[in-house]
């Protein structure tokens, strides 16, 4: 099942800067994806129910919300840039990394715009405090994370 892409969409360039939207290659696949199987299937799915006088206002709803998720993403795709890895070794927008967690628990995380970031369970926004302090940091090195009601630490395994 697709998730829904948010709207915070803003013009970019090939880099991520702070205000722009910068994808990972695998993200603009997903969401490449999504948006073929909205304008494909989904939404001409929904176009015969609509022309139903006792329609169901529930399917023009649908209509409505799948065809403007359609649009974000096709401007979104049109005018986001892409990831592209500048630094070996360290974590970046985009590095796939395998952290170390309380009690020997490992987990891989990736870092990614907050607009990519519901594509799936590894993706986090680079906004959140673990990705902040994942940013930069390099293999073998702990980070201590300052979530909201709590902190703590977490060991950098490996960087992709």
């Amino acid at each position: 099942m697709y998730a829904p892409v948010p709207t915070a969409i803003a013009p970019t360039a090939t880099v991520a800067y702070a205000d722009a939207v910068a994808l990972t290659s695998a993200g603009r696949l997903l969401m490449a994806e999504r948006l073929h199987h909205l304008r494909d299937v989904s939404i001409p799915a929904l176009v015969p129910l609509l022309a139903d006088r006792e329609r169901d206002e529930r399917d023009t709803a649908e209509f409505e919300r799948l065809t403007s998720e359609a649009d974000r993403l096709e401007h979104l795709l049109a005018t986001a840039g892409t990831v592209v890895p500048s630094r070996p070794g360290t974590v970046e927008l985009g590095s796939r990394v395998l952290l170390r967690l309380a009690r020997g628990v490992q987990e891989w995380v990736r870092p990614v715009h907050p607009v990519e970031a519901t594509l799936d369970d590894e993706r986090i926004s680079v906004m959140s405090p673990l990705s902040r302090s994942l940013l930069c940091a390099k293999v073998g090195q702990t980070v201590t994370v300052h979530g909201p009601s709590v902190t703590w630490k977490a060991k950098i395994l490996e960087i992709e």
